[in-house]
């Protein structure tokens, strides 16, 4: 038996809730991160002593592959020894008190051909444009990203020397210990492509990718190693140091005569 007309039609239609589900978060596709990477050209040698290098404007530089990557250089490196590759690279940049510092890459990748964005001796920045006092030249501080692991616990960031002049209100951040902290001057993040100079041992500033801003991502804080080299554990905490507690003054109980 069929049901009548009227059923139907109110089974067919929608019924809507009254309750309303919460708008979605929105989502940044392409959120704000630090970066420092960049594209070499050039013959990789190997030293006496097994180090690789690259020549760059007459200087040579020290290559670092890392552990899982190594084997597969050594590979390329026996098969074709004199071969020019366009290399990925990680800029790294030692800093030692009162000398020049050391600039080395680590690869992260190599081709035969450029299959990457970047020119050659062209890097991409994205970090903090400020002084630190290992070098009088300003550097972009390119530190760890928030989700970013650290087998070692320490979270070193990158101090990448650069040359760069601007017109805008951008200027790189000093610390002074003796300005109160609301009073310091702000730091700015650049995102810019920087041209790698070996005659002076740092970056030039080529272009921004995005205006500077004073909005900075969240980066994981580096963590100064102990005496012994190694990161102090993490959650502990110094022993509160004890205090002796004032000791009530000694009255006489004995009665005196007004």
């Amino acid at each position: 038996m069929s049901a009548p007309e009227e059923l139907t039609t109110e089974v067919s239609q929608p019924v809507q809730s009254e309750e309303t589900s919460p708008p979605e978060p929105e989502i940044e596709e392409n959120p704000t991160l630090f970066q420092a990477i960049g594209t070499l050209k050039g013959k990789p040698e190997q030293d006496e002593e097994g180090n690789f290098l690259l020549r760059l404007g007459g200087k040579r530089y020290k290559l670092f592959i890392a552990g899982y990557r190594y084997q597969a250089w050594l590979k390329q490196m026996a098969a074709n020894p004199d071969k020019t590759l366009f290399l990925r690279v990680y800029p790294k940049c030692l800093m030692i008190p009162r000398k020049d510092p050391q600039i080395y890459f680590q690869v992260a990748a190599w081709e035969d051909e450029n299959p990457w964005e970047e020119q050659p001796g062209i890097f991409k920045f994205r970090g903090v444009w400020q002084f630190v006092p290992q070098v009088r030249t300003p550097v972009i501080s390119v530190y760890r990203n928030q989700n970013a692991n650290d087998p070692k616990g320490k979270f070193k960031a990158s101090h990448l020397p650069v040359l760069m002049r601007r017109e805008d209100e951008a200027k790189p951040f000093r610390f002074n210990p003796k300005i109160a902290k609301e009073d310091l001057p702000p730091r700015w993040f650049v995102q810019g492509n920087f041209k790698f100079i070996p005659s002076r041992n740092c970056w030039g500033w080529d272009k921004d990718l995005e205006p500077p801003t004073k909005k900075i991502p969240r980066y994981k804080k580096p963590i100064k190693a102990t005496a012994d080299g190694q990161a102090p554990p993490r959650g502990n905490k110094k022993p509160p140091r004890k205090t002796d507690k004032p000791k009530k003054p000694t009255t006489d109980n004995k009665e005196t005569d007004e």
